[in-house]
């Protein structure tokens, strides 16, 4: 499921801060929900707003793990089923 920012949303977060944002989804029990000793490459003309991904990686151990594990829905690096991609936030 891919959801979008309208450019009216943008706008408006770019004079939202980082505490205020964090502070809203500890609200909502989302715990630490931010990455630290983000800097801009060049200086700061705006606030940075966009559409954040979650990644997951766990590595496999070449040792004890085949390419075949991965065919196993319950291995932790195998991708969510597809009733876990369409669960409501």
């Amino acid at each position: 499921m891919t959801i979008t920012l309208s450019q009216q949303t943008r706008e408006k977060l770019k004079g939202v801060s980082t505490a205020t944002l964090c502070a809203a989804l500890f609200k909502r029990g989302l715990r630490n929900q931010f990455i630290q000793d983000v800097r801009p490459l060049s200086q700061k003309k705006t606030n940075m707003v966009g559409q954040a991904f979650t990644l997951r990686y766990i590595p496999a151990r070449e040792d004890l793990n085949t390419l075949d594990v991965f065919r196993n829905p319950e291995h932790p690096s195998a991708p969510p089923s597809s009733a876990a991609r369409r669960a409501p936030c």
